[in-house]
């Protein structure tokens, strides 16, 4: 549909209106997972949409559009959370699916309850490992793309992104073992 839409190198502003309706919703999710402030998630947004209208003509397979809309988010929403004075990094979780999707399979609230906290202290561990970890677990887990789709939308290696995921799970992995208090996580 995108090829269809831009038919040249460059979108007139109605076109780039539709994109902007098109994605807003993927969008916005992206950097409000990564600033977990609506006020900051705007101001990333903007940005977001700013740096694509000025640089969309780089982008040659317009089907991927929104993966290309995704990458630019993620990384301005961690430029705007460095730039915010004594800011630190935080993610937050993106449970209504989740819950709705446990409240269909009749999970009783214990488990909903058990299932956030985990949540939780799995997104206290991902504040604390570096951003570009973050934005491969993000890309991967929350959008659910392929390690070549996130390579194309990184500009980076296949072998790249599998070190990075292989990196980001095992400092995870680390957090959660050598945390007394995180200790319960995966256990019984």
């Amino acid at each position: 549909m995108l090829k269809k839409i831009f038919k040249k190198s460059e979108p007139t502003h109605e076109e780039f209106r539709l994109v902007y309706d098109m994605f807003y919703s993927r969008v916005y999710r992206d950097v409000y997972f990564i600033t977990k402030d609506s006020h900051l998630a705007q101001d990333a947004l903007q940005e977001t949409f700013v740096k694509a209208y000025k640089h969309m003509h780089r982008l040659e397979d317009r089907e991927r559009m929104g993966a290309w809309l995704s990458t630019i988010a993620t990384r301005t929403a961690i430029d705007v959370l460095r730039k915010r004075k004594g800011a630190r990094e935080v993610l937050t979780e993106d449970i209504t699916i989740q819950e709705r999707n446990m409240k269909e399979k009749g999970l009783d609230t214990s488990h909903i309850v058990e299932n956030n906290l985990v949540k939780e202290e799995l997104l206290e561990s991902l504040k604390e490992i570096k951003a570009e970890y973050r934005e491969i677990i993000l890309l991967r887990y929350i959008h659910d793309l392929s390690i070549k789709e996130i390579a194309d939308s990184l500009h980076i290696n296949e072998s790249t992104v599998k070190t990075r995921l292989h990196r980001a799970r095992n400092k995870i992995k680390e957090k959660v073992q050598r945390d007394p208090k995180r200790q319960w996580i995966g256990g019984e």
